[in-house]
């Protein structure tokens, strides 16, 4: 009989703590990860090859996180860029000032939304940092693809950032 008056507490306390959790908000540890997509891409002379789209994403706290994305697009064309996104809202958004007078802020956001991982740089505002053919402009990847990266390469990443940042 005592087993029996248990569950009900039990299941009490259970529904209580997913609540309390369900309204805990997303994290940066929430991205945190290696997300890839290979695909078959071209140049203009007919040749084919397959390539890998890398987004590398590593929390350095609840309310940031420091990211690498290597994108590649026809021709061989691609899109590099990492630095330290904060959460707002449910997104990490990279904000950096102006390189030249006429560009503007580079303004990247990157969330999930359902099965997908998502970024989007309003304007093409980042398109200093890709090749003709290449655009931050509404990707994504599937949120599946996600791996843990492992602490060593997570430390490897956080020092190349560190001291490309001190860079003259």
């Amino acid at each position: 009989m005592a087993g029996k008056a248990r569950l009900p507490a039990l299941l009490a306390l259970f529904a209580a703590g997913t609540a309390a959790g369900a309204g805990a908000g997303v994290t940066a540890f929430d991205f945190a990860g290696r997300y890839t997509h290979t695909f078959r891409n071209g140049v203009v002379s007919g040749e084919r090859y397959l390539t890998t789209n890398e987004l590398m994403i590593v929390a350095t706290g609840r309310n940031r996180a420091y990211f690498n994305f290597d994108l590649s697009f026809f021709n061989g064309h691609v899109c590099s860029l990492s630095g330290i996104a904060r959460l707002e809202g449910q997104a990490l958004v990279y904000r950096e000032v102006a390189r030249l007078p006429e560009d503007p802020p580079c303004v990247l956001r990157i969330w999930r939304r359902g099965a997908r991982l998502r970024w989007n740089a309003d304007n093409n505002s980042c398109r200093t940092y890709c090749g003709a053919r290449g655009s931050f402009t509404d990707g994504g990847m599937r949120w599946s693809s996600r791996r843990p990266i492992s602490r060593a390469t997570r430390a490897r990443l956080l020092r190349e950032f560190e001291r490309d940042r001190h860079l003259p």
